[in-house]
């Protein structure tokens, strides 16, 4: 145990080698129990900005700090196309430092990482879940297939040219937290929830602090999704979950999936923002809740 970090000294951190570079969680609740949930953060973000809704459920839980994001060293080389490459991360994860079978969820990135890992490794997932996934159409993933088309996308897909454009340093993190309160996607988070994130998201370099997670890289998450999320969602385990909001006009494939699986919870909420998982503890935490059988 290592880097207390909690207010009331619960949570600490672990870094675990993995190929190339190691893997830092978070871990919340009572250590000397099994691993009830492995948590996967948004893009740009990191396991312990989830705090707010994770260490309330009282069971052992980790939060993971996926490649190129928080205090994790994995190598982040632009050359993926899908998001695989992170899901590949998380079951080499649970495979080497998780004996126990877990429930795997996640928000937007995170989200969409836990689908495809579930797939990809059923035999250490019980279930998934999913807070918005993002699922785009094909004709968008078709063109993040090749490199010309992920180099275009950088440019002219909204949400990854601002990330490209994201301030990198600041003097300290109450700077940070000045230029982000009440503003962009912060503008609705608790104060305590922007506080974690920054504490988790910037680290120490020279006499100012930077951005954890590149804008670069931020970016290029944004354009490497050419994975078939709707395929993955097909094969998730029973009594997995997954609540959607419109972040992304995802186009109808709500209805025909649910057809194809009635066993899965898939929820549509058209009024919930897309970071309702800290905006909203009270729903995301009843959702763990329920996943946990509580």
């Amino acid at each position: 145990m290592k880097n207390l970090l909690s207010r009331n000294q619960n949570i600490y951190r672990t870094d675990k080698e993995l190929p190339g570079g190691t893997m830092s969680a978070v871990h919340f609740g009572p250590s000397d129990q099994p691993v009830s949930i492995v948590f996967l953060h948004a893009n740009g973000f990191n396991g312990l900005a989830y705090r707010s809704i994770l260490e309330p459920l009282g069971v052992h839980v980790i939060a993971l700090d996926l490649r190129g994001h928080g205090l994790t060293t994995l190598p982040n080389d632009q050359t993926f196309s899908t998001f695989h490459a992170y899901a590949k991360d998380v079951i080499a994860y649970l495979k080497a430092y998780v004996p126990e079978k877990v429930i795997l969820s996640g928000h937007s990135l995170g989200a969409s990482t836990a689908i495809l890992a579930a797939g990809m490794a059923p035999e250490n997932i019980s279930k998934v879940l999913a807070f918005d996934p993002i699922v785009l159409p094909l004709f968008v993933r078709t063109i993040m297939r090749s490199k010309m088309g992920r180099a275009y996308l950088k440019k002219n897909f909204p949400i990854a040219k601002s990330a490209g454009r994201r301030r990198d340093k600041f003097a300290n993190k109450e700077a940070v937290y000045k230029r982000y309160a009440g503003k962009g996607p912060f503008k609705e988070f608790p104060d305590v929830a922007l506080w974690d994130y920054i504490s988790g998201g910037f680290v120490q370099d020279g006499d100012h602090v930077r951005l954890a997670c590149r804008p670069e890289w931020e970016q290029y998450t944004y354009v490497a999704q050419c994975h078939n999320l709707k395929k993955a969602i097909k094969a998730l385990p029973e009594n997995s979950r997954i609540m959607i909001t419109d972040f992304v006009k995802q186009g109808n494939w709500i209805t025909p999936m649910r057809r194809a699986r009635p066993d899965l919870q898939l929820e549509h909420y058209p009024d919930l923002d897309h970071f309702f998982p800290v905006i909203n503890p009270d729903i995301s935490i009843a959702a763990l809740q329920e996943a946990l059988g509580h």
